[in-house]
């Protein structure tokens, strides 16, 4: 896949536009072939392009309409740190490492914190930080 873009901030801003346009293949052109994905709170990973695709569906998919919001990007060079409010409403099933969730059909408002590593124009390893307490309150866990 092409460079989406060669401002190491430029780029991690448009992973999020991509996110919010819920357009897939432009979520995938920011990542490397083998980039990593680590979600920090649930040690989840994911790893090259089928992980970056199962990643996106990890979060679309329990919330179809969510948004990241309020996004801040400070950065550059090889670290870009992202800022945002994931705002949206569970209306899917959320797949966790304990097992799935049913829809609540709550509104939910969390913050994170996404540490970017890129290189040659394409993210190679994101850390994503998150209240998982929060998060399950949010819900009614």
């Amino acid at each position: 896949m092409p460079t989406v873009t060669t401002s190491p901030v430029e780029l991690i801003a448009s992973l999020y536009r991509s996110y919010n346009d819920r357009d897939l293949q432009r979520w995938l052109a920011h990542f490397t072939e083998d980039a990593l994905w680590l979600n920090v709170p649930t040690g989840e990973r994911y790893t090259g392009a089928q992980g970056q695709q199962d990643n996106y569906f990890a979060w679309s998919t329990p919330f179809p309409r969510g948004r990241c919001e309020d996004l801040v990007v400070r950065g550059g060079g090889e670290v870009v740190v992202a800022e945002f409010n994931g705002v949206g409403v569970h209306e899917g099933p959320l797949i966790t490492p304990a097992g799935e969730v049913s829809p609540t059909y709550r509104s939910t408002s969390l913050a994170f914190c996404d540490v970017h590593s890129v290189g040659d124009g394409k993210i190679t390893e994101t850390h994503r930080y998150w209240d998982r307490a929060a998060a399950a309150a949010q819900l009614g866990l």
